[in-house]
């Protein structure tokens, strides 16, 4: 096994960090705009943007799985509300100075550059090995893309209630604002939990085995030994190892990375995973496949030898 030496710097990290802090430093029409359409709008938009602000600035420093989830679900929900911000605008005054659509426009590039970097792979492999114990190198595992349509749903309903509450209470219709907060309630209890899973399905590497951590498929890590591991290697289909991916087919877009075992051993599934196989949740498999979002280097780390001192 190769021992893992902690990143000191990553473009895609730093990058983000620097957008994400800029965004509070751009000149932005967004003041103006908010008062155009009475104090109480102007109050609650401006404490919500920089709560959202301030959410994303701890969590773009702080590097954890909880933070990585964290941005990725704040970000998205930034990066909207700024184009919404300049169409509000372009809307409400019917003569705007060019700097003042030229600044909106380069806030709105901001937002999306950060966004685009932290749902980079290099940018959650840190945060997820922040997290990691001494040697233990953590490899982020891909998004199963039969899951990407119900998180785009959970997602849409988990930002959809908040923002309907903002927008009543901003309109002083307070009615509304309590219907909309008791769904609001009852969602951050459940969705925010289920999201985070994604953060935390890895394929960890120690000097003194292979680990798969997914609480999606898996109804118990499942561990092996290092002396058990006989192959690795890439591959563009599962073959005849278990599909450990989370896609039905056995061939994706993505090279997955292909584990051979020396004896059969035994894994628990989960019921989902379970029944997307068509299989018995408890298997003996002596070969499976997982999808690292970095398979090149996941691939590295079981296959070097351990460094010398």
């Amino acid at each position: 096994m190769a021992r893992f030496i902690r990143p000191s710097f990553s473009a895609p990290l730093w990058v983000a960090r620097v957008a994400w802090v800029a965004l509070a430093l751009i000149p932005n029409g967004i003041a103006a705009t908010l008062a155009s359409h009475g104090r109480s709008a102007q109050l609650v938009f401006t404490l919500g943007a920089w709560a959202l602000w301030a959410l994303g600035t701890l969590a773009i420093f702080w590097l954890s799985p909880y933070s990585l989830s964290a941005l990725r679900m704040v970000a998205p929900l930034a990066a909207a509300g700024l184009v919404g911000f300049v169409f509000a605008s372009l809307s409400t005054y019917t003569d705007v100075a060019l700097s003042d659509v030229a600044w909106s426009l380069v806030g709105v590039a901001v937002g999306v550059l950060a966004l685009v970097c932290i749902f980079l792979p290099a940018f959650g492999l840190l945060h997820v090995q922040a997290s990691a114990y001494g040697d233990e190198k953590r490899l982020l595992l891909r998004v199963p893309a039969t899951q990407i349509a119900p998180i785009a749903v959970s997602y849409t309903v988990m930002v959809t209630f908040p923002v309907a509450t903002l927008f009543a209470l901003g309109a002083e219709v307070w009615w509304l604002a309590a219907l909309c907060l008791v769904p609001t309630i009852l969602i951050f209890r459940v969705v925010p939990k289920r999201l985070h899973r994604f953060s935390r399905r890895w394929l960890v590497v120690v000097p003194a085995g292979v680990v798969v951590h997914d609480e999606l498929l898996l109804a118990e890590t499942f561990m092996v030994r290092t002396t058990a591991v006989t192959r690795v290697e890439l591959s563009a289909t599962s073959g005849e190892a278990l599909n450990l991916t989370g896609d039905i087919a056995g061939v994706r877009r993505h090279m997955v990375l292909v584990v051979q075992l020396r004896e059969a051993e035994k894994l628990a599934l989960s019921p989902y995973l379970a029944k997307m196989l068509g299989t018995l949740d408890a298997l003996h498999v002596q070969s499976y496949a997982v999808a690292p979002t970095l398979a090149g280097h996941a691939l590295a780390a079981l296959t070097k030898p351990p460094a010398t001192t």
